[in-house]
């Protein structure tokens, strides 16, 4: 059987476009050279793996042409990986990827690889990938597919339009299907979405809220960053991606960490809202209360409520899809009461006891749609008023999410673990 592809070699600045009559080993279709690839048709294939890249520097344009693959054994669509020899600057763009056990497979030792406008559809995972450098956006997902990925599936900060507007963000991926609980002005669902796989599975932190068209890239930045330690010698393309230990880079370029939800142009990015509490002390308690509804049952839990946040939910009419601080006991919240049995210690009357609260946390996956979701919720509460006040206290005090309940007791000088 054989397919075509047309190579084309950029060299002494001068672009020269090869045609070659490539014939497809029994096993798969290897890239053992640098150059950019176009297809120009589509791949049907019973082998082991439709395309395999083993080198560096390689550029695969689908042009928009199916690579589908027979998904009752454990194949590939694409492989990037090299058993011998690390694999560097890779690009997948503009291909359709149907019928696999593994869509996209990317082995350890596969630094600065982007997939970008391509579609996924009826594979197993759409994605396994070990790559230290990765930059996944503007994909389109389909329905029923898992993922696996050591980094985020997520751009690097590009200046982009949406909407008549001009931006700069990062931007995720389309999920068929998927419908987040709040929307970003730049285009994007607001909070992570977790997909589940056999190792621990993948998360994008932007979302997209319409297909990758309505999305036009002006421009790609990639932070300036420089390291510390000249002996170290590696330079890092985004801030997913260290190749180091963090301490070793300095960020000459710092993105913006606050920003408001309103509608404007040219924004930067954000690492928590600006509505968040000061008092919260800690920077992954404040991510994680941004990412998060903070909902309350009655007037005194809705005061302790806005102690982190200024926007909060009453829990009357509303309904729990994504991360969420349940403030206040089940006789006050009703989420409290659907939830109480779940979390390790039920709240009651008896249970922590007079003036004592206690912060817990939940994981919840959540199989109703066609993608699996997961999301966290906290549970801040007591037996009486101050046993709420001093796990709401306590709890902006924290450094990180608790990996198991914490008890505290309302005092005369305040929170203490009780």
């Amino acid at each position: 059987m054989k397919r075509f592809l047309i190579l084309a070699i950029v060299a002494l600045s001068m672009l020269v476009s090869v045609s070659a009559d490539i014939y497809i080993p029994e096993a798969n279709m290897t890239i053992n050279e640098s150059g950019t690839y176009v297809l120009s048709e589509d791949i049907l294939t019973l082998n082991e793996t439709g395309i395999w890249i083993n080198a560096s520097n390689v550029i695969l344009d689908g042009n928009n042409h199916i690579v589908t693959g027979n998904s009752t054994s454990k194949n590939t669509g694409i492989s990037v990986y090299n058993a011998n020899d690390k694999i560097e600057n890779v690009t997948i763009k503009n291909l359709k990827i149907k019928n696999w056990s593994t869509g996209v497979k990317i082995g350890w030792n596969v630094k600065n690889i982007t997939i970008t406008n391509c579609e996924f559809e009826d594979n197993e995972y759409f994605l396994n990938s070990y790559a230290s450098e990765q930059y996944f956006y503007l994909n389109t997902i389909h329905k029923n597919q898992s993922a696996e990925s050591y980094t985020p599936l997520a751009s690097p900060k590009l200046v982009y339009t949406y909407g008549g507007n001009e931006y700069t963000y990062r931007l995720g991926n389309y999920y068929e299907g998927y419908t987040g609980t709040e929307i970003e002005s730049e285009g994007v669902y607001k909070g992570d979405l977790e997909l589940f796989g056999w190792e621990g599975g993948a998360y994008d932190p932007y979302p997209l809220i319409n297909t990758p068209e309505n999305y036009k890239i002006i421009k790609t930045l990639y932070p300036e960053v420089e390291l510390k330690y000249e002996e170290d010698g590696a330079l890092i393309a985004d801030i997913f991606a260290l190749t180091s230990d963090p301490e070793n880079y300095v960020i000459t370029d710092a993105p913006v960490t606050t920003t408001t939800t309103t509608p404007r142009s040219g924004s930067g990015g954000r690492s928590y809202d600006s509505d968040i509490s000061d008092d919260i002390q800690s920077r992954i308690i404040k991510n994680f209360v941004s990412s998060a509804t903070v909902i309350y049952g009655n007037e005194i839990d809705e005061n302790y409520a806005n102690q982190l946040r200024e926007r909060i939910q009453n829990a009357n009419g509303f309904t729990i899809t994504g991360n969420a601080v349940i403030v206040g006991g089940p006789f006050a919240n009703p989420f409290a009461m659907e939830y109480n049995e779940q979390f390790e210690m039920p709240i009651t009357n008896e249970n922590p006891g007079e003036n004592k609260g206690i912060i817990q946390v939940l994981k919840v996956q959540d199989t109703s749609g066609s993608i699996i979701k997961s999301y966290t919720i906290v549970y801040i509460a007591g037996s009486d008023r101050l046993g709420t006040l001093a796990a709401m206290e306590y709890f902006k005090t924290l450094e990180d999410l608790p990996t198991g309940p914490i008890t505290v007791e309302w005092t005369e000088n305040g929170p203490v673990l009780a």
